[in-house]
C-alpha cells in the first residue's frame, strides 16, 4: 500500500514529526496520516510504529498502516475526535466521576507505555 490508496480531506496541522492529514483510505473510513520527511522525522516514526504495533488497548489509538517512499514516510492512525476539548470548551468544567474516569484511562495508558519502555530497555 501507498499514499495513493488514500483520499487526502485536510492537512490538520504540523507535529513533531512533519505534517499530520485527516482522510480516509479509497473505499473505507476515516485516517490520520502523519508524514515526516528528515532523517529525524523517519526515525521517530520508526520508532513511533515499533510501539504502537505492540499496542492495543481501547484508550490508545490503533494504527493501521504505515509505508515509505523516495520522499516520504507515512503513519496511518484511526481518527479520533477532540471529544474532551469541546466538552471543556462548552461546559467550563466536568463532574468529579467524569475526571475520574477520565484519569483512570490516563494511568491505564500510561502504566502500558511504561511496561513498553522496560521491555524495550531489557531488549
Amino acid at each position: 500500500m501507498g499514499v495513493e490508496d488514500y483520499h487526502v480531506i485536510e492537512l490538520v496541522g504540523e507535529g513533531s514529526f512533519g505534517r499530520v492529514y485527516k482522510g480516509r483510505r479509497k473505499y473505507t473510513g476515516q485516517f490520520i496520516m502523519k508524514q515526516g520527511k528528515s532523517d529525524k522525522d523517519i526515525h521517530s516514526l520508526r520508532q513511533e510504529i515499533e510501539i504502537l504495533r505492540k499496542l492495543k488497548h481501547e484508550n490508545i489509538i490503533e494504527m493501521l498502516d504505515s509505508f515509505e517512499n523516495a520522499r516520504e514516510f507515512c503513519v496511518v492512525t484511526e481518527f479520533a475526535q477532540g471529544e474532551l476539548f469541546e466538552v471543556l470548551e462548552d461546559d467550563k468544567c466536568l463532574p468529579e466521576e467524569q475526571v475520574q474516569a477520565i484519569a483512570k484511562q490516563l494511568v491505564t495508558r500510561f502504566a502500558n507505555m511504561a511496561l513498553i519502555t522496560t521491555s524495550e530497555l531489557l531488549l
